[in-house]
Parts: C-alpha cells; structure tokens; sequence
C-alpha cells in the first residue's frame, strides 16, 4: 500500500481516512492495484464531496429561507438531495470493488433435502 496514497485533491482528514481503509481491505486481498487504486481515489473524493454537503446542512438546515423580490418562501437545501445520490455513487464503487456486505457473500454448495434427491 505504500505506493498508493490519496492525490493532493484530497485535503481532508475522513477522506484520507476512507481512502486508506478501503486500500488496506483491498490489500487484505491482494486485489489493490492501478486499476482499483483509481476507484479507491474516486470513492475518497465522494467522500470529501459528502463532507462539504454536509457540512452545508449544518450550516443553514434542510429547509432555507428564499427570498424573491417580496415573495419569501421556504424550499428544500439541494445539498440533501445531493449528499444521498452521493452516498448512493460511493456504496456503487464499494460493490464494484466487492466490499460490501451483499457483495461478499459467496454461493455454497447446493444441500441434500432428502433421499428422494439422491436418486
């Protein structure tokens, strides 16, 4: 993993931290190269990404006050929208790159039910 670090893009600390956990699970494996390696990057830039929109939702909430001339409404933070597709793009590449929970499992062998089968 020593040649793999995150690029200069990636400035903070969660996503430095995601982009060493999923190379060293990779790792684990003996599947981090070039090619994984750039997903890994991808899924840590997403994640810088998601800490800035949410970082925004903190800052002026779900809903924000939108004012038009003398009309004054409230209407829905686009960041939230955003953070879930997001999250939605980074759980992608987590299964592309087989770490998630549905993409581990493995197929086992078919059991026998009964006599009835062995015929």
């Amino acid at each position: 993993m020593a040649q793999y670090k995150p690029s200069k893009d990636i400035t903070l600390k969660p996503a430095k931290e995601i982009f060493y956990i999923v190379a060293a699970e990779l790792e684990k494996d003996d599947a981090l190269d070039e090619r994984t390696a750039l997903i890994v990057e991808s899924i840590a830039l997403l994640e810088q990404m998601k800490q800035s929109l949410l970082k925004d939702i903190k800052k002026r909430g779900v809903v924000e006050l939108f004012v038009n001339g003398s009309q004054e409404m409230f209407r829905d933070n686009k960041s939230v929208d955003k953070v879930l597709k997001v999250v939605e793009q980074q759980r992608k590449l987590l299964n592309e790159l087989q770490l998630t929970p549905s993409s581990s499992k493995k197929i086992v062998e078919a059991v026998v039910v009964d006599e009835f089968e062995e015929y």
